[in-house]
């Protein structure tokens, strides 16, 4: 191989190790979020059961964190290929047909979560420039929440065209459980 398909290959490499940290990263403030879920929820119970003072901020906020939740642990969950599988046709493949059909869903699902990106992204933009803002009793503006929901379908998509560039990964049969 030439330097030049060297430094090629580094700086791809470097690009996926970056994406890869991003999404652990993401992965974690996922986290975060949830324990911020927890934390709000416990708060409102004893506010409200035991002090009679409901807050009007925990429901929305706790709606909010949902949504930060799902989009930012999706691309870790993705790169780790932690999905939900039903293995029923698969299991009865050959390895050959398992492998053809692994890529088609590995690149149906990366153009999948590139459209979506595509659509939520610009309507992120639309919000943000019209200042839309949520409709829950807490309000916030809307394109935050809409930009998280576009890093994680594209992010998600990058994981999905990235793995389908590599191959397919073993299948691992269940027949046997």
């Amino acid at each position: 191989m030439s330097d030049d398909g060297k430094t090629k290959h580094s700086w791809i490499a470097g690009l996926a190790a970056a994406h890869d940290a991003l999404s652990h990263a993401s992965f974690l403030v996922a986290t975060a979020c949830l324990v911020i879920i927890v934390g709000s929820y416990c708060y409102e119970v004893v506010a409200r059961y035991f002090f009679n003072a409901p807050t009007i901020w925990a429901g929305p906020l706790v709606a909010y964190m949902l949504c930060a939740v799902v989009f930012l642990a999706a691309p870790e969950l993705t790169r780790r290929n932690a999905h939900i599988e039903i293995n029923v046709l698969v299991d009865k493949m050959s390895p050959t047909q398992v492998a053809y059909l692994q890529r088609f869903i590995m690149l149906t699902s990366a153009l999948a979560c590139f459209v979506g990106a595509w659509i939520v992204g610009t309507t992120a933009l639309s919000q943000y420039e019209q200042g839309i803002e949520t409709i829950l009793t807490w309000a916030i503006p809307k394109w935050p929440l809409s930009a998280l929901i576009t890093y994680g379908f594209l992010s998600s998509g990058l994981h999905f065209l990235r793995q389908f560039v590599s191959g397919p990964r073993p299948h691992e049969s269940t027949a046997d459980l």
